[in-house]
């Protein structure tokens, strides 16, 4: 069975409409919620949030941040993202597949496989692949040396910076103790990193106040 009719057939019994799920796929944002979806299937992170509501978290922060709202075409200016150094092709997915390769039995080769499945590979390999091998994170890795292969990718970046928006939301937490702080505060010097190599801060309310001139 292949890995996408093993996703949708998931999904469906678990009462997904199944016309939606298989139209849902050609869009590769839908498709990386997809995949997500499934690999995350009843299983928690270490401070007992889902890694489901974690990556939806993360990718509606990023949304909220520039504006986007789905279905709406009219909603974003792409060329004035880019202009003030906001990221748009890519970021939604990675955002959605973060942790999937860490955290889960897919590999990278599988999931651009499955977008390959759907006329989507060169958009992956393009935007999403190196980000999701650049943000990926194990235990046995060095955290500085993680930091820098992170900050190397701009759409690694991004994401990592909406990713630790969401774990800084303390009342999101199951408990609060020392270790969650001393996380919490790498977490702050990363997203100082992050915002000191790109700006993402400052070219993110250029960009809206911009657009919100435009408009």
């Amino acid at each position: 069975m292949s890995r996408i009719k093993e996703i949708q057939d998931y999904l469906i019994a678990r009462g997904d409409n199944e016309d939606e799920v298989r139209e849902a796929a050609q869009y590769s944002t839908y498709l990386s919620m997809e995949i997500m979806a499934y690999a995350f299937r009843d299983k928690p992170i270490e401070n007992e949030k889902d890694y489901v509501v974690h990556a939806m978290s993360s990718l509606q922060i990023y949304r909220d941040l520039v504006g986007i709202i789905p279905d709406d075409p009219f909603c974003i200016d792409v060329d004035l993202m880019f202009e003030n150094g906001v990221f748009y092709e890519g970021v939604q997915e990675v955002c959605l597949l973060q942790d999937v390769i860490s955290n889960s039995d897919f590999t990278i080769e599988d999931i651009e496989e499955i977008f390959n499945e759907y006329d989507l590979g060169r958009h992956f390999r393009l935007y999403i692949k190196q980000a999701l091998l650049d943000i990926a994170y194990n235990k046995e890795m060095d955290f500085k040396e993680y930091i820098k292969k992170c900050v190397n990718n701009e759409i690694a970046s991004l994401c990592k910076m909406t990713s630790i928006q969401d774990d800084l939301n303390m009342f999101s937490l199951k408990k609060f103790d020392k270790d969650v702080l001393d996380e919490l505060q790498n977490d702050l010097i990363f997203a100082y990193l992050i915002n000191k190599t790109y700006g993402f801060i400052d070219g993110i309310k250029k960009y809206r106040k911009e657009f919100k001139k435009e408009k």
